[in-house]
Order: C-alpha cells, then sequence, then structure tokens
C-alpha cells in the first residue's frame, strides 16, 4: 500500500515488486491482445480482397450475360428460349412452389 508523503507516492519494497508484477502481467496481456488484433486485420483484409475478387468476377459475368441475352433478343428467333439458359436448379425450385400451392376452393366443393 503506497503511502503519500507530501504528495508523492512511498512505496515498500514488496509493495513497489507487487505493482512492478502487476504492471508486467498487464503489459503481457495488451501485447497479445494487438497480435491477435492484428492477426484479425490480417485475415480480413485478406477476406476483403478475396470478396472483391469474386465480386468482380460476378460483374463481368453478369455482363456477358446481358450481351448474349441482348444478342438472342435483337436476333429475334422465337424457336430460342431466354429460359433455357436459366440456372436448372432455380426452374426446380420454382416448381417446387407451383406443386405446393393449395387446391382452389372450387376443387373442394366437387369433392364434397
Amino acid at each position: 500500500m503506497p503511502v503519500f508523503t507530501s504528495g508523492v507516492k512511498v512505496y515498500s519494497k514488496e509493495a513497489l515488486d507487487d505493482e512492478i508484477c502487476r504492471l508486467i502481467t498487464a503489459n503481457t496481456q495488451l501485447i497479445t491482445d494487438k497480435m491477435e488484433t492484428e492477426k484479425v486485420r490480417i485475415n480480413l483484409e485478406a477476406d476483403k480482397v478475396r470478396l472483391f475478387g469474386e465480386k468482380n468476377s460476378l460483374v463481368v459475368k453478369r455482363e456477358e450475360l446481358r450481351v448474349e441475352i441482348a444478342m438472342l433478343n435483337v436476333a429475334g428467333l422465337p424457336n430460342i428460349s431466354i429460359y433455357g439458359h436459366q440456372n436448372p436448379l432455380l426452374r426446380l425450385t420454382r416448381d417446387k412452389l407451383k406443386a405446393k400451392r393449395p387446391p382452389s376452393f372450387d376443387n373442394l366443393k366437387e369433392n364434397l
């Protein structure tokens, strides 16, 4: 426990040793936290670069598809379906949603 003399803290040797140990422990924890924060920052920066790369490739793909759709529209061929260029999994999802529609009221009246 420090003793105040003329506004100055005076420590015993044991108290000073305890205070030094406490400060060393706090400093060590701060250094560890700083290192962990730096690791997280580096990982976030790498993820950011990767995501920007993916975004750029998707933007390019979208532009290519827009050009392809525009060419199909200009060609005006009636036997070419734009829906054929869609993701088949998307069509399956739409079919599932259609299948889950409840029957109409007229069908219920016929069953009764």
